[in-house]
């Protein structure tokens, strides 16, 4: 397995491996497929030429039987050709997760019917989370700069990612939408960071308060600064932020847009034979976010059925009910719980949750340009 002898989370892996034999015909055929697609991945990321294709193949291919031979701890050789293909100029950590996760989707549709789906889901996610994280070890430890979140950029960092007069990607989530736009790093009179941004884009990052920086080769990090002050002309914003400091990467992030709801919607979980209301935070074509004051939780993985009243162009409110995977829960005082649920729509559900995400988003960009009218009218 892709874990060292000496982990805790080795010897867990080797007293649960056995339950995880019935999936050794699913994972001998979906080798192939792991293969193409990460090499299909790093194409996109350096074009066709840089890497000899036998050369990804073959490191590929040994990394996966590595991954899924669940007696045997990490072989040298295994990942120090994983840190080739990073010494590449690539973030395979990134690759990685992503491709782990396809993984999981696959077996989540082949086994469907499979009384034991959700056992062998707990047991995989744990199993991918502390390869995920002995991985990102792996790579700090082979790099010079240290990529432990929360840690202030040195100088040659800045120098680099945030050089005077070069343009950056920023980031800021306003009620749950992602606005990725463009803006030119500058240093003021004091040697600090400032940022010059289309005018509704300062306004948001104003708003939040933090802009967040990334770029596909800092991959899987980015880059979070806290705002200082702010001032506008009639066209521009110019930000002056503090703190630069990495984070895990937006690209890590859920890829749906996923919008907060102006007024919670109240829906119902039902799952292990119980049903409770709770309050809809935010949603997308795939995902929910419940909150509800219930003081019990819901195991992990466990699949529930959800009913959600969907508004309607029309004014009407439409109740659909699907079925979904609890991802995680995340706890909101001594009481309050958030449900955070993968859903298994059929496309026609999906297509109903795509549309009103669709109009909500819509209108919360609407939103930001009429908050930003007002404020060059000084009405806020």
């Amino acid at each position: 397995m892709i874990l060292p002898k000496d982990s805790d989370a080795y010897e867990t892996v080797l007293k649960e491996q056995e339950g995880l034999e019935p999936l050794r015909p699913f994972i001998e055929s979906y080798k192939e497929v792991f293969t193409a697609h990460f090499i299909e991945e790093i194409r996109k990321e350096i074009g066709s030429s840089r890497i000899r294709e036998r050369f990804l193949k073959e490191n590929i291919e040994e990394f996966y039987g590595s991954l899924f031979d669940f007696k045997t701890p990490a072989r040298k050789s295994v990942t120090e050709r994983f840190l080739q293909i990073k010494n590449r100029g690539i973030a395979p950590l990134l690759l990685l997760q992503k491709l782990l996760s396809s993984f999981i989707l696959r077996l989540v549709s082949d086994y469907s019917d499979d009384r034991e789906l959700f056992s062998y889901i707990k047991l995989l996610s744990a199993y991918f989370d502390d390869v995920l994280e002995y991985m990102k070890a792996l790579l700090q430890v082979d790099t010079e700069r240290d990529f432990a979140t929360k840690v202030a950029l040195k100088q040659d960092e800045l120098e680099k990612w945030l050089a005077d007069g070069k343009s950056v990607r920023l980031l800021n989530v306003y009620k749950g939408i992602p606005v990725v736009y463009d803006a030119i790093a500058r240093r003021s009179a004091k040697g600090s960071v400032v940022l010059q941004m289309p005018y509704e884009k300062g306004l948001l990052a104003e708003r939040e308060g933090r802009v967040v920086c990334f770029d596909r080769r800092m991959e899987p990090f980015a880059i979070e600064m806290k705002i200082e002050r702010i001032a506008y002309d009639k066209k521009m914003a110019v930000i002056e932020v503090r703190s630069p400091a990495w984070i895990d990467s937006i690209a890590q992030r859920r890829k749906r847009v996923r919008v907060a709801l102006g007024t919670p919607l109240k829906a119902r979980i039902t799952a292990l034979g119980r049903q409770f209301n709770v309050d809809v935070i935010n949603l997308s074509g795939k995902g929910v976010c419940l909150q509800t004051d219930v003081g019990y939780g819901l195991p992990l993985y466990e699949q529930v059925e959800v009913t959600l009243p969907v508004p309607q162009e029309d004014g009407s409110v439409r109740n659909i009910v699907m079925r979904g995977t609890l991802q995680y829960i995340s706890t909101l005082g001594s009481s309050q719980r958030r449900y955070h649920i993968f859903l298994h729509a059929n496309p026609k559900k999906e297509e109903i949750l795509s549309a009103f995400v669709a109009r909500r988003e819509l209108a919360l960009l609407k939103e930001i340009k009429s908050i930003a009218g007002k404020k060059r009218r000084g009405e806020t």
